[in-house]
């Protein structure tokens, strides 16, 4: 177990080297960073930045949080892009949550969790495959469906003495904490699991093979590639996951989440990404390095697939590299799948 805080402007200007020093040991902080969509709520927490830089230069483990407002899985991919975006200028040590406290639409509890999923893929998608859900123990039961969401960190609040109320990984267990450093009171969490994305190899730079997106429902994954291996959640139709090896017929969807490879419901693209050519005569070379052989040129709005990235080379199969520079390549990582 260890013991760590989360924190958003409420708490003002922190001295994390006071942090550091607090008897309580804090191993960990998570942070706020944004609220809503660019098209919504469009909020930037104003102290993310700072709180995420001071807590790494003091060796606290960082993670971040974006608070739901979505009302449909349209909106909660715009959240998680918005969320996305702004976690770019920062590094993180710790998983990423999404914040699900408020249900302004009266959502029920499936179609709720349908856009928290919905939130979680585009956070895979985007590489921070160490992700979170945070609520109430009151909303988790009565708002949510904890069993439907994918593999991911429950984060439960409840003030009292007598534990979290349910299975989970980080219980905050009090408002009103005091941590040197702060100026009045702080959220107080304890961790059952280690919060370290790289203890885990689990980070934003993870490498991936390709993408599955699912053409049937509920499509069943499992703790390891076997159907001997336990069901640990369930995917739906136009749902998109990386993947990150293949094994005997099984996608590997980061960590020990894997499902099987069957085209009549999971369309499966083994590329990472689509390069367009937008200037003239780039070489394309045998190896991903100026000294290999030109094989020929590629020219204006010819279009490859890119199967894996190699020190700013793109692979385009085989032993065919181009090198990577905007101003004549456009290239675009995949989200889905639609060559089915």
């Amino acid at each position: 177990m260890s013991f760590g805080i989360d924190v958003s402007h409420h708490e003002g200007t922190i001295d994390w080297n006071q942090v550091k020093n607090d008897p309580n040991q804090v191993n960990f902080m998570i942070t706020k960073v944004t609220e809503g969509s660019e098209q919504g709520t469009n909020y930037v927490d104003p102290t993310f930045q700072y709180n995420i830089n001071g807590a790494n230069n003091v060796g606290i483990l960082t993670g971040a949080y974006h608070f739901f407002r979505a009302i449909s899985v349209n909106d909660a991919k715009q959240e998680a892009a918005f969320f996305i975006k702004n976690l770019q200028s920062v590094t993180l040590t710790a998983p990423v949550f999404v914040d699900v406290e408020v249900n302004d639409r009266n959502l029920d509890p499936d179609t709720l969790t349908d856009a928290v999923n919905a939130f979680l893929t585009e956070l895979k998608n985007a590489g921070y495959t160490s992700t979170g859900v945070y609520s109430n123990l009151y909303f988790f039961q009565n708002s949510l469906n904890p069993s439907r969401l994918q593999n991911t960190l429950l984060w439960v609040a409840r003030y009292n003495t007598r534990g979290p109320g349910m299975d989970c990984d980080i219980w905050q267990y009090t408002d009103t904490g005091s941590v040197q450093g702060i100026n009045g009171n702080v959220d107080c969490n304890i961790a059952y699991v280690d919060l370290n994305i790289n203890n885990n190899n689990n980070g934003p730079n993870s490498s991936f093979i390709g993408v599955a997106t699912i053409a049937g429902d509920n499509v069943n994954v499992r703790d390891q590639p076997s159907t001997s291996g336990n069901v640990i959640g369930t995917l739906h139709r136009n749902e998109s996951y990386k993947v990150f090896y293949e094994q005997n017929g099984w996608l590997n969807l980061g960590g020990n989440e894997f499902i099987y490879y069957d085209p009549s419901y999971i369309c499966y693209c083994n590329y990472i990404g689509v390069a367009t050519i937008t200037g003239d005569n780039v070489n394309l070379r045998d190896q991903p390095s100026t000294s290999g052989n030109v094989i020929r040129t590629l020219h204006h709005n010819e279009s490859y697939k890119v199967y894996y990235e190699q020190n700013g080379w793109l692979n385009l199969g085989g032993n065919q590299f181009i090198y990577y520079d905007s101003s004549y390549i456009n290239y675009e990582l995949l989200s889905s799948c639609s060559d089915c």
